[in-house]
């Protein structure tokens, strides 16, 4: 589906999910109208020890104007080191830290949301990084571990102390993981209080939701699953959802051939893999769309993707 664009007074930025925002999918948001892309989560333990698959995570396509590096760990000077590695790249604009992810197997190892459970060392983290590079860093967070703890205005004064550039936050708890409310009110709170920029995240699907997110006063939104489903939501365009599709698949051929060196499989069988979880989003609501869902495993070449493509004109 060609979805409608949010169309919001402030900036769109493709927020960072892992297994998502690979070259391919930041490209297409880019040209879409997106202002910032991010990596996906690159764990810095992995990446300081020079873990191949780690490092691919920094990988960007030439084209890319403003892709910052998405970085999570628990320890202040293996994040310093990996965000130095990462500057050195020459690839990113920034440096995005991670205290907010809620998924268990991140936050069991003191990263993520767990980083609000220890104030001191979401403290330590972000001065380290910020003293160890000439980017911009900024941090992901959230407004606490739940309603019963809300450290958002602990967490900002840390971060404004470090001297990140900004601060994005996702106006939910860790314990309502990517579900429930979006404390809007709470969040322009924290707007009011803040000395550097804000950036909201929080369920932003359509028009309505982002002019309700951008009258809390962020400075920008970050999009996530929204852009799952089209890539246009940053832009107004005429561009069908197979020819889409057939851009997004095409981008993401080229992003798996570059992990040859390490790779298990083909690029194409790569790109097969990966894509098949984008696919169904493109058509749904359309007719035929429930029978290209159920068949999808089936579809185990780039032959087979193309055909089922065509059934959609």
């Amino acid at each position: 589906m060609v979805a409608q664009a949010l169309n919001p007074p402030v900036p769109l930025f493709l927020a960072p999910m892992a297994e998502f925002t690979t070259p391919a999918m930041r490209t297409l948001c880019e040209r879409f109208g997106a202002a910032r892309t991010f990596t996906e989560m690159v764990n810095a333990e992995g990446l300081c020890r020079g873990n191949p698959k780690t490092r691919f995570l920094l990988e960007t396509f030439p084209e890319e104007k403003n892709v910052w590096a998405h970085l999570y760990g628990s320890e202040p000077g293996r994040l310093a080191e990996a965000a130095r590695l990462a500057e050195a790249t020459g690839r990113f604009k920034g440096i995005d830290l991670n205290a907010g992810c809620p998924v268990p197997r991140i936050t069991a190892q003191g990263a993520g949301s767990a980083l609000l459970r220890d104030l001191p060392r979401f403290g330590a983290i972000l001065a380290a990084v910020v003293k160890a590079v000439s980017l911009p860093v900024t941090v992901k967070t959230r407004l606490g571990p739940n309603p019963q703890r809300p450290v958002w205005r602990e967490a900002l004064r840390r971060a404004e102390d470090a001297g990140v550039a900004a601060i994005a936050v996702h106006a939910r708890y860790t314990s309502q993981g990517h579900g429930g409310a979006v404390h809007l009110e709470t969040l322009r709170a924290l707007v009011e209080s803040a000395s550097i920029p804000v950036y909201g995240n929080g369920s932003v699907t359509d028009s309505v939701s982002a002019q309700a997110m951008a009258e809390t006063g962020v400075s920008a939104i970050l999009v996530a699953r929204a852009a799952l489903d089209s890539p246009t939501v940053f832009g107004n365009d005429c561009a069908s959802p197979r020819d889409l599709a057939l851009e997004h698949l095409s981008l993401e051929l080229r992003y798996r051939r570059l992990a040859q060196p390490f790779a298990s499989v083909s690029a194409e069988a790569a790109a097969v893999l990966t894509f098949r979880r984008h696919l169904f989003r493109y058509f749904k609501g359309m007719p035929g769309a429930n029978a290209l869902r159920g068949n999808l495993m089936n579809l185990k070449t780039l032959a087979d993707i193309k055909a089922a493509l065509e059934s959609f004109g």
